[in-house]
Parts: structure tokens; C-alpha cells; sequence
């Protein structure tokens, strides 16, 4: 299972990439990016919507497609290599209010932007049935549970049966802590992201000297 640490710079993200080379990579999202971290690391890029949500604001889609026409430049000419996969725009817990508004900004970047690969985000009070019919049409790459931390927890099973069903990746977002890192493991995640560990030098030791078989292992 693959972790991305969000945004890791300077002597830290140095020192990852270092000691283990592409192991770990690197959640770069719309209002924090940097260049450097994403020519040596692994990286997928979010759309931005939790942070607005956590804000109490609508989501700030102008400057979503303001970075990804930026990063699709640079990805053109090799400046930067190919993000692992893209968000696609979401309404945190709006169930499937947010499966409609995805699907509708699926067309716009399918058209603008078709080189890249995208992952549908799932949250609270989404169907796995409307999903599902949509995961048939093959219209993503990859699912990303995001949503509350408590529905994460009880549903995300589900969604990686779901997601496994179909032979698609999922991952899980905002997982923090090496004790919840291990619970993506189990429950089947191919990838999952943690600030946490960006924030406190403890919760980053903490995964950095977890057990390497039981993470990348298949």
C-alpha cells in the first residue's frame, strides 16, 4: 500500500526520498503545490474541496482549474511527470448530490484535460448501487473515500469490495496516524494520504519504521 504524505518539503521530503526512494509519495492539492516535491515523488493531486468545506466556503472551483491547467502545461512539456491520479470535484457529505456534481465535471475534464487519471470521491450517504452503475461505464480510474471520519471507518470496506469488484484502485484519504494507516491496510486500500505525519516529526517516525512488508506488500 502506497502512503502519500501531504505536501513533504524541504529537508524532510529530502530525507523520504533518500531512504526510500518511490515508497512513499506526496498529496499536492490546489492551494499548497510545490514543483520540487513533484518531480521526486510520487504524487496524485486533490481537488481542494475539503479544505473548503472544513472552511465553511463554497468550493473555489476557479482556482482548481486555474492549478490543473498549470500542471497540465507542465506535465505536456516535462516539467513535471504525470500525477498518479486526480480528484475530481466533490460536495463533502452531500451523498449523491456530490455523485451528480462529479459526474457533470467528469465531462468538462475529460475534454480539457483527458491525459490524466481520475478517482471518484465517495462519501456519506453515497449509493454503492448508483455508483456502481457508473464504475460499469467504466467513467473513472479509481475511487477515493473522503467524506466524515466516522462513515470512513464503518463504510469503507465496502467501497474497497466495490472498487476491487470492478479491478479499480481505491484510495483512502486523510487517514493520519500510523494506528489508522494500518486500519486502510487491512480493510484492502491500495493507497492512502496523511498529514498528520507532516505536522508532527512523531506521527511521521512513527510511519516511516512501520513494518515494510506488511505496507507494500500486496
Amino acid at each position: 500500500m502506497k502512503i502519500y504524505f501531504a505536501c513533504p518539503t524541504g529537508q524532510r521530503r529530502d530525507n523520504i526520498v533518500k531512504d526510500y526512494g518511490d515508497k512513499f509519495g506526496a498529496c499536492l492539492t490546489r492551494d499548497i503545490f510545490n514543483n520540487v516535491t513533484a518531480k521526486q515523488m510520487p504524487w496524485f493531486f486533490d481537488n481542494g474541496a475539503f479544505s473548503d468545506w472544513k472552511t465553511k466556503k463554497l468550493f473555489d472551483f476557479e482556482k482548481f482549474t486555474k492549478r490543473l491547467l498549470e500542471i497540465e502545461g507542465k506535465v505536456r512539456f516535462k516539467i513535471l511527470p504525470d500525477p498518479d491520479f486526480v480528484v475530481i470535484p466533490d460536495i463533502v457529505t452531500k451523498g449523491n448530490r456530490s455523485l451528480v456534481y462529479s459526474n457533470a465535471w467528469m465531462e468538462y475534464l475529460n475534454h480539457n484535460f483527458p491525459y490524466f487519471k481520475y478517482y471518484l470521491a465517495v462519501q456519506d450517504g453515497m449509493s454503492i448501487e448508483d455508483v456502481e452503475n457508473y464504475i460499469r461505464e467504466r467513467m473513472y480510474d479509481g475511487l477515493f473515500l473522503g467524506g466524515t471520519k466516522s462513515w470512513k471507518y464503518e463504510n469503507g470496506e465496502k467501497w474497497v469490495q466495490l472498487a476491487h469488484k470492478y479491478g479499480l484502485p481505491i484510495h483512502c484519504g486523510g487517514v493520519g496516524t500510523r494506528k489508522n494507516i494500518l486500519w486502510a491496510k487491512m480493510a484492502g486500500f491500495d493507497s492512502c494520504d496523511s498529514g498528520v505525519a507532516m505536522i508532527h516529526p512523531m506521527h511521521l517516525n512513527d510511519v516511516l519504521n512501520m513494518d515494510r512488508e506488511l505496507l507494500w506488500s500486496a
